[in-house]
């Protein structure tokens, strides 16, 4: 899922990835709950399952790595997902004690 602001005009895309392992999730993180974010069917019905996302892992891609995963369909392309979870999204990463600074400067601008 791309969490950018304005991903255009940026040097690279930020990306966080779902999981339905919620409960393993959650143990991992037991510490810092406020860095997951639980997305439902209800919420985004393009999940066939609940699902959970740990934004303390945060990935940097080009938009020519993207391509290049889509072409070779290691990646899907899903439905956009609505405003109000990429900003649930945000915050977490923003909360996380482990991104780093630059991430988390480009997401409060």
């Amino acid at each position: 899922m791309v969490i950018n602001k304005d991903p255009a005009k940026e040097p690279f895309l930020l990306l966080v990835c779902s999981t339905s392992q919620i409960e393993k999730a959650i143990k991992r993180r037991r510490n810092i709950a406020n860095t997951l974010v639980k997305i439902g069917q209800t919420e985004y019905p393009t999940f066939t399952t609940e699902s959970i996302v740990d934004c303390n892992n945060v990935f940097k891609k080009t938009i020519e790595e993207i391509i290049a995963r889509l072409q070779s369909k290691k990646l899907k392309l899903k439905p956009e997902m609505p405003i109000e979870i990429v900003n649930k999204l945000r915050k977490a990463v923003i909360a996380s004690p482990v991104v780093e600074n630059l991430i988390k400067k480009m997401l409060k601008a």
